[in-house]
């Protein structure tokens, strides 16, 4: 049976001697124009086009963005045979077919099956020697990370600029590798894995994004403290990594920087971290949290506020309540430190918002205001409402007296 066929189990094409309804004009247009189209349909769909004529058999092979998602398929089972068909059906023509991105998610909703590494591996290698420049695993269940202990470092390639994993195990050996065996990588995102690291170190990477972390209550102590040194990284996200003590060491050139805390954040209040006073070169600044009531991320971030320069270049600032500590002393003192701040955005309950506007009002602050207004939920991914505004600051504007509530504000 043709591999193709193999691939696709209980696919039915129409015989050849069906009556035509007209001509084909389709199949006579350009290989480009095809290609495009197929792009709109999913991988399944573009390889059943190989079974219509002889004009489409090779076609599909021809796309240079592949993306096999296991939950179009009704298992793990039929979701391997597709992926190694299809891949092994590539890599069997006349001429290498380069590849720009591959993408794999291997999570079944009609299967509790999964994946291990060794299924994988092959997949990853037949990608980077199609010369991939953008890689990811995007989506993966199973009762452990994938570990790719025992096997090659898989991600040696001089093309590779952007890698995404996801539940991957993420150790020094990792890290290590990732250095020396990418040199062109400029743009990782781990989304829930297991990283075993302590220190984080590159001089290539311009995007790192790292995303709920699996921490348990078991965590090896060794790696408690996260510390991020790359100097030429351009943006950086963090959104709740628990129990790490987190420390930007060298991030000097990050002009974007979101990082969103939890309850579970840093893992005790007496902890010292760097994260505020290592961004002061940031144009965009995002520092959310929980509620001020959350005693852990107020008190470590309150330590870390006397460290910071002048924002000189801050534009806008987007801030959770850990801010109204103090009397709201925080944000007044990040705002001292911020001559050209445009936008401010303060994430807040109702009850807050409404506190906020009555103490700007109150205290005057708001002739400096070109406006204060409600920006729509949707803009933002926390689903707390969100007070935003847009700022007409004078240098230092403000002075601060600590008081009940939010305090005194006097322009």
């Amino acid at each position: 049976m043709p591999l193709m066929k193999q691939a696709l189990p209980g696919i039915r094409m129409r015989s050849s001697n069906c009556q035509k309804s007209g001509p084909d004009r389709i199949s006579a247009l350009p290989d480009e124009l095809l290609l495009h189209v197929m792009y709109f349909l999913t991988l399944q769909e573009a390889v059943q086009t190989s079974l219509l004529s002889r004009r489409w058999k090779n076609l599909w092979a021809s796309l240079m963005w592949l993306n096999f998602d296991a939950a179009k398929f009704s298992s793990i089972r039929t979701y391997r045979k597709f992926v190694n068909n299809a891949l092994q059906y590539r890599s069997s023509l006349p001429m290498l077919v380069p590849l720009d991105a591959f993408w794999i998610s291997t999570v079944c909703d009609n299967s509790d099956d999964s994946l291990d590494y060794s299924d994988i591996q092959p997949w990853i290698h037949h990608a980077l020697n199609s010369k991939a420049w953008a890689l990811g695993i995007l989506k993966h269940s199973g009762p452990k990370p994938l570990s790719m202990e025992s096997y090659p470092f898989p991600f040696t390639s001089v093309y590779l600029k952007i890698l995404g994993l996801s539940h991957c195990f993420i150790d020094d050996w990792f890290v290590q590798n990732l250095s020396s065996c990418c040199p062109v990588l400029d743009d990782l995102d781990l989304m829930s894995c297991a990283i075993h690291v302590t220190m984080f170190s590159s001089t290539t990477l311009k995007s790192l994004a790292i995303t709920i972390t699996q921490t348990d209550k078991d965590f090896p102590i060794e790696f408690q403290y996260l510390v991020i040194d790359m100097p030429n990284l351009v943006s950086l996200s963090l959104e709740e990594i628990p129990r790490r003590i987190i420390h930007l060491m060298d991030v000097s050139s990050v002009k974007t920087a979101s990082i969103f805390l939890f309850s579970l954040s840093f893992g005790h209040s007496q902890v010292q971290c760097s994260i505020l006073s290592a961004l002061s070169n940031a144009t965009s600044l995002t520092l959310v949290s929980p509620s001020v009531y959350e005693d852990v991320v107020p008190k470590v971030l309150g330590r870390d506020l006397p460290r910071c320069a002048t924002f000189s270049k801050l534009k806008r600032q987007h801030l959770g309540e850990w801010f109204l500590s103090g009397g709201c002393y925080p944000l007044i003192y990040l705002l001292r430190r911020s001559p050209n701040i445009e936008k401010l955005i303060l994430q807040l309950d109702t009850q807050q918002q409404r506190l906020a506007v009555e103490s700007l009002e109150k205290s005057g602050s708001t002739a400096t205001c070109r406006g204060i207004k409600k920006e729509p939920r949707s803009s933002y991914s926390p689903c707390q409402p969100i007070l935003a505004l847009s700022l007409a600051l004078k240098s230092n504007p403000f002075q601060f007296r600590m008081g009940s509530g939010f305090g005194d504000w006097v322009v």
